[in-house]
């Protein structure tokens, strides 16, 4: 067998989002190549929790030593990512050989440039999954003020020029894909640009009712539950929607904020400050509880903060769907979520300037709400088995790589 390199920031087995996708896809690449990942040491997950989640044995792994840091410091990060990036490098530079391919994901950033000087220097075939597009979502995150900034132009500059040296560029959604086009087209118009979504896991995830989840004393087991589930970060605009949760009238609404992240004591201090009654806070869980976790809500938030069109596809959504929850939007127009969700009636869509509106949609949920929302869940399930199980995405990454 040929041999495919692997290199990403998180691996198995590390239970975030992007450690699974990366594992579960290396394990159906193993059937067609000799997988070799060159990966960071564990920094979220020491040791795997989820039954389900396996490395093929046949996956070879080189760990990185070192550098571990604060996951919730911007500082530490920075450090670990250009620690990191700079150690896959040269690992790959002493071990890979000419003309073979290597598969990235694009975190951490620095590692897009370092491996595009070696596509140069070792003639290697280069493809590279895109999950966040740097520097342009540096601006949302406001790690950089303004796209009008020198330092800004420099890194577009840079990174530009190294995303169009791959082969072959995955992207997430069609709005992603529109961005990177354009981010390419001036230095490179060769480079293939595919969509593929992340996927749903149907076999694990499914509907179950509130009754099968909530324990008998749930003080919000009787209400419509709007939830958030998943890293509770600076790009999601969760302080903004408080805002506007704070101006909700209907008291059958409950809106449930479940996991941890840099701004969940900013909002429970909002909630504690405005006396929010209707707002309940969880801690955070692991891939194996998301049965239970997703089935406590009635309506999912997927949500992407101001000015992050193109540049993030929330993997949340497909288990969202496969538990059979419609999905609350609040994003840009165009985006993949908002086209998806708007195509296929499987929730409510909303842009970040339409706080009056948003607010409307909740104080005016009725009886007449709660039976279109058990339409849109039967749906929901439906598109989940239908185009995003884990199968039929496998089979996209199978058949291009």
């Amino acid at each position: 067998m040929r041999n495919l390199w692997i290199a990403t920031e998180l691996f198995y087995p590390e239970e975030t989002s992007t450690s699974f996708i990366l594992t579960t896809i290396a394990n159906k690449l193993s059937e067609k190549y000799d997988v070799k990942v060159v990966c960071g040491d564990p920094v979220y997950d020491k040791q795997k929790k989820s039954e389900n989640f396996i490395l093929n044995s046949d996956v070879s792994v080189h760990r990185i030593k070192g550098f571990g840091g604060n996951k919730n410091s911007l500082l530490s990060r920075t450090l670990r990512f250009i620690f990191l990036s700079f150690s896959i490098f040269l690992y790959l530079w002493k071990n890979v050989k000419k003309g073979e391919k290597v598969f990235i994901v694009t975190n951490p950033a620095p590692l897009i440039l370092l491996i595009s000087i070696l596509k140069k220097l070792k003639k290697i075939e280069l493809i590279i999954l895109v999950h966040d597009v740097f520097p342009e979502n540096t601006i949302p995150a406001g790690i950089i003020k303004s796209e009008q900034s020198f330092s800004y132009k420099i890194l577009r500059s840079i990174f530009d020029k190294a995303y169009s040296s791959a082969d072959q560029l995955i992207c997430l959604g069609r709005d992603m894909r529109e961005v990177i086009q354009n981010k390419i087209q001036k230095y490179n118009r060769n480079s293939k640009v595919e969509i593929i979504e992340n996927w749903g896991d149907v076999e694990s995830i499914y509907p179950l009712s509130k009754q099968e989840v909530f324990n008998d004393q749930s003080p919000i087991k009787e209400k419509i539950i709007f939830q958030y589930a998943g890293n509770i970060g600076r790009v999601q605009g969760l302080l903004e929607l408080l805002e506007i949760i704070k101006r909700v009238k209907n008291d059958q609404l409950a809106f449930y904020f479940v996991g941890e992240g840099a701004v969940k004591q900013k909002m429970q201090d909002f909630v504690k400050e405005h006396q929010l009654s209707n707002v309940y806070f969880d801690g955070a869980y692991s891939r194996e509880d998301q049965l239970s976790v997703l089935n406590k809500a009635d309506v999912a938030f997927v949500s992407l903060a101001s000015k992050m069109f193109g540049l993030g596809v929330p993997s949340k959504t497909y288990n969202i769907l496969a538990a059979g929850k419609p999905i609350l939007y609040i994003g840009e127009k165009n985006s993949e979520i908002d086209l998806l969700v708007r195509e296929e009636n499987i929730g409510y869509s909303f842009q970040h300037f339409e706080q009056q509106q948003l607010l409307d949609f909740f104080n005016s949920f009725d009886e007449q709400s709660i039976l279109d929302l058990k339409f849109k869940k039967e749906k929901a399930r439906k598109i989940a088995e239908e185009k995003f199980s884990e199968n039929t995405i496998l089979n996209k990454f199978y058949n291009i790589i």
